[in-house]
């Protein structure tokens, strides 16, 4: 229903006179604090009919994520993943920095 909330992002969008953390992780990027997706959890590669999980709604809201760090003036985003979900993120885009994720955007 249009009503409920199925999933969200959020992302961190540092100013730019921010000290610098001293991470080239983070160097010019947006940071993707969490996204999660509500709904029971489902094996990768799973569906489930009227499922919010396995239907792009994660990947849709990494893009429009994607698309607000690039408008910020970032040229990349970078997340924290566990070693259950980075493959969700290498396969769209990100690649393995020292502590972070990384992706180029824009």
């Amino acid at each position: 229903p249009e009503d409920q909330v199925a999933g969200f992002l959020r992302l961190s969008i540092p100013q730019k006179n921010a000290p610098k953390t001293g991470m080239a992780d983070l160097d010019g990027a947006a940071i993707i604090r969490e996204v999660h997706v509500y709904g029971q959890s489902l094996e990768v590669g799973a569906e489930k009919s009227g499922s919010a999980q396995h239907a792009g709604l994660g990947t849709r809201l990494l893009e429009y994520a994607e698309q607000v760090a690039n408008a910020h003036g970032f040229g990349r985003m970078a997340v924290i993943a566990a070693v259950g979900t980075r493959g969700y993120y290498l396969n769209r885009g990100f690649e393995r920095g020292e502590l972070y994720l990384i992706k180029e955007i824009g």
